[in-house]
């Protein structure tokens, strides 16, 4: 009797597991969007679209993970709290259009609350775009070379892998970040941009600049000294 019942709660937790990997992955957690867009790919149509947005890099044989950094946790929880109070601010705005439109008012106003519902849905959009940034950018060591996935420069929304042999990377610098709300995290964590170049200095009369190279956003102040091992230990 003992064994039946380990069978019957076995089955019965493989059962709610299988369902859950079947189901939309809604509820609210920091992968949601990597969940939301595998999820996605499992259609053949939508897969090489789901790909540019989230790529998965193409590992060679016996190459394993040794290192990998993402942009600082700040940048995720901050875009989440931000996530719930767009979307609070969507909802709301529609209901209070949808009950204008109900009621006997001028049409005047049921136009502008319906206009104004564009930007809290800016807003939730803008929220979303900051969210999947955070997981595009990733920096991965490998046991044979360096793997870099970054948003496309010239196409808003989706990334791009970049592989490089190792020793490639010539210069790692720092650099606040050119947004206010992002720096006044660094100031407070320690964080910072990182840029990578793979040719070096560019020397001018007011001093030294990075020439051609990528800005890794808030990057945690371990994961630059790990990155410096990394590229000139």
């Amino acid at each position: 009797m003992s064994a039946l019942r380990t069978w019957l709660a076995d089955r019965f937790r493989r059962g709610r597991v299988g369902r859950a990997a079947r189901l939309l992955p809604l509820a609210p957690s920091p992968a949601a969007i990597e969940r939301v867009v595998a999820w996605l790919s499992r259609f053949r149509l939508l897969r090489p679209l789901m790909e540019g947005i989230l790529p998965v890099p193409r590992m060679l044989r016996d190459e394993t993970v040794q290192l990998e950094i993402r942009m600082a946790p700040y940048r995720l929880r901050a875009t989440r709290v931000l996530f719930t109070i767009t979307l609070a601010l969507l909802l709301l705005s529609l209901v209070g259009a949808v009950v204008l439109s109900l009621l006997p008012v001028s049409g005047f106003l049921r136009a502008g609350a319906w206009l104004f519902t564009l930007l809290p849905l800016l807003g939730f959009l803008r929220t979303v775009h900051q969210m999947l940034l955070y997981y595009q950018w990733r920096f991965i060591l490998t046991n044979k070379r360096i793997i870099i996935i970054a948003p496309e420069p010239r196409r808003s929304g989706f990334a791009d892998v970049i592989y490089l042999k190792g020793g490639k990377i010539q210069v790692v610098d720092t650099a606040w970040s050119s947004s206010s709300l992002w720096g006044l995290f660094q100031a407070m964590t320690g964080a910072r941009d990182v840029i990578l170049s793979l040719t070096g200095y560019e020397f001018k009369p007011e001093g030294a600049e990075v020439k051609g190279g990528l800005r890794f956003p808030d990057v945690m102040p371990e994961d630059i000294v790990k990155l410096e091992e990394i590229i000139f230990g």
